[in-house]
């Protein structure tokens, strides 16, 4: 095929592929294609999955997607001397190397450059900016310093660091750069800074599928629809084999059209729990009282607060002049998942034919009960329905959309990655379609689902993975799970292992205890879970 070479990236991907035979590292990445637009990291790390074998010849599906992880890799990663090195040996990119000389040759410090790049933005973002501004101070020429900056920036959901106004980018990569920065401002959906780039930098993204994609939800958003569906169109012709452009173009000619008298017309349990966030839970509440919610009931299960969680939610009545809202004090905390289940198991849930369960920190779109139900009622298998979850701020990077179970064998079980890495909320996700497990923060379960997957797994306590495990369990049982991307939760969220969350060491521990509790529960039922992947459940992924 071509010497040996590998990427260092540093994901948690590159052990799932790596502990997969060819074959099913090929399955598992085709999943990930249907799924979401590949990301750097991950397309790296098939990359060097396949090259772990050596050289052959790699069997015709194989070589299809290897090549389109190549391409991926190279578009995302234009100033990366490893990554141009494999475009250029393949073949996929010939004359890429004068790109990589012009890198290497304006790298003051290689060995500054190879420590500082493979280090985690999550931990060391600050550094890194340091180190860069440093270099190109003395440096104004160092391209992959520059490409670094902007990287960073970009993580921290930033303008460009004003020091790149001084960048002094040689003149044969000028237009690289240029499209660079138009990526960076589209990336985040920054119009004002991306719109005048576009002139200069459409000749260049003919060939690649990121930008147009990009410049599709750019175009969207100025309000011409027939450009933005023209650039769709040249985006999947360029890479079929990602299904999200398919979606998003069906979504844009045929988008989904809420049924708000369903609020009205269907019984609804709206159900939130609480430990010691008082302030947080104030503002959740303050939020919800702005939806349109009609009738539904509201439950709210303080679980062991010393705070003044009860006069906080006992004052939010006021707001809520149209609906129940009933307190339910537990002396202790209980955990997650038996919150969960004590809820579930009031009257008022078990009487309603639907319950809806809302996180104590997230800000919530007025309409979302409307779209839920109308996305539920299309199906009556429909069991659980959730919403694309985003971190806060100017720029939503994206935090939770939806999951498949992507590894599972007698050695590993393992569900996909929540998000593609660092992108952020666009429009490319705002469609509808079935997976096999939302974000627990905002989701809306059928009642009549539960006797089937009546309980949340306790053994997950205090809290991660109880929701991922009951929304196995309910597709396991026959039950379907439907993301609805029209629906936008702001997710203050602290704990997890997002890009942005804020766990600690003994959090982590609760994380990956749970994670083997997951392993040894679903272990007898391997054969049966790994039918749970993306491509089964999306029609669309079909035809290839």
């Amino acid at each position: 095929m071509h010497e040996q070479m590998s990427i260092k990236k540093q994901e948690r991907a590159a052990g799932e592929f790596g502990a997969l035979d060819l074959g099913a590292a090929a399955a598992s990445y085709r999943n990930y294609l249907n799924t979401f637009q590949i990301d750097a990291p991950l397309a790296a790390s098939f990359i060097n999955r396949v090259l772990a074998e050596g050289p052959m010849q790699l069997p015709p599906r194989v070589a299809r997607l290897f090549e389109q992880a190549v391409k991926a890799a190279v578009q995302l990663s234009p100033f990366d001397p490893d990554i141009l090195h494999i475009g250029g040996q393949t073949g996929l990119f010939p004359n890429i190397e004068t790109v990589r000389k012009v890198l290497l040759a304006t790298n003051p410090e290689p060995q500054v450059y190879e420590e500082v790049r493979h280090a985690l933005f999550k931990h060391h973002a600050e550094d890194i900016r340091k180190i860069c501004q440093g270099m190109l101070t003395r440096h104004p020429m160092a391209v992959v310093f520059a490409d670094l900056l902007l990287r960073v920036d970009l993580y921290e959901g930033r303008a460009p660091d004003p020091l790149l106004q001084r960048f002094q980018c040689p003149r044969v990569l000028a237009p690289l750069w240029e499209k660079r920065r138009f990526d960076h401002f589209a990336t985040m959906g920054d119009d004002a800074n991306a719109l005048p780039l576009w002139e200069r930098v459409a000749p260049l993204a003919q060939g690649d599928s990121f930008t147009l994609s990009r410049a599709a939800e750019l175009w969207r958003r100025q309000g011409d629809l027939d450009t933005c569906l023209e650039l769709y169109a040249q985006a999947q012709a360029l890479d079929p084999l990602t299904t999200p452009y398919a979606l998003r173009m069906q979504a844009l000619r045929q988008p989904l059209v809420p049924n708000h008298a369903l609020v009205q017309e269907k019984s609804v349990c709206i159900c939130l729990y609480s430990f010691n966030k008082a302030q947080m839970l104030g503002e959740t509440l303050e939020s919800l009282a702005g939806c349109q919610i009609g009738p539904a009931r509201i439950l709210v299960l303080l679980n062991g607060c010393s705070d003044h969680s009860r006069e906080v939610v006992a004052r939010a009545r006021e707001r809520f002049p149209h609906n129940a809202l009933d307190i339910l004090d537990l002396p202790v905390n209980v955990g997650a998942p038996a919150a969960r289940n004590w809820l579930l198991s009031q009257p008022a849930v078990q009487q309603s034919e639907y319950v809806a369960f809302l996180d104590d920190d997230v800000y919530l779109q007025p309409d979302w009960l409307a779209h839920f139900l109308t996305v539920a009622e299309a199906d009556p298998r429909i069991g659980n329905v959730g919403c694309k979850v985003v971190f806060p701020g100017e720029h939503a990077l994206l935090q939770y959309l939806y999951r498949h179970v992507s590894v599972c064998t007698e050695q590993a079980i393992r569900v996909s990655l929540p998000t593609p890495y660092l992108q952020y909320d666009i429009g490319l996700y705002d469609v509808v379609r079935e997976t096999r497990v939302v974000m627990g923060c905002q989701h809306l379960l059928r009642v009549a689902a539960l006797k089937d997957a009546p309980w949340f797994d306790i053994r997950y306590s205090p809290s991660q993975i109880d929701d991922t495990d009951h929304d196995l369990q309910l597709c396991l049982a026959g039950w379907k799970v439907w993301y609805c991307g029209t629906v936008t939760c702001v997710h203050r969220q602290n704990s997890g292992t997002s890009v942005r969350s804020a766990l600690n060491w003994a959090g982590q521990g609760n994380v990956m205890g749970n994670d083997v509790k997951f392993y040894y529960k679903w272990l007898e039922h391997w054969q049966a879970l790994r039918a749970l992947d993306s491509v089964g459940c999306t029609a669309l992924a079909q035809a290839e």
